[in-house]
């Protein structure tokens, strides 16, 4: 679960940071480049929505929040071998 999470918040993170507006990903997007299939997606989505790190756009996809950011910059400072995913990347 750890690494599902974590991956879906560098993805977004990724996102956020290539495009500030148009920060999102789309259901259909995040669900392949995740590798995770939508049922397995939607506990993960829950749990990221509730904590505060991800949150639904205007236009309906996700995006990384003020605090997913934090989340993720404190968790690459804990272990600097973590690379962010470049969600542009095959």
């Amino acid at each position: 679960d750890v690494v599902i999470q974590a991956r879906l918040l560098s993805l977004l993170y990724a996102k956020r940071r290539h495009d500030v507006g148009n920060p999102g990903i789309g259901d259909v997007e995040l669900e392949r480049l995740s590798d995770c299939p939508r049922e397995h997606l939607e506990f993960h989505l829950w749990y990221l929505k509730a904590k505060g790190w991800i949150a639904r756009v205007e236009n309906g996809t996700i995006a990384i929040t003020v605090e997913g950011v934090d989340r993720v910059n404190s968790e690459h400072r804990r272990d600097p071998t973590i690379r962010l995913l470049d969600h542009t990347a095959p």
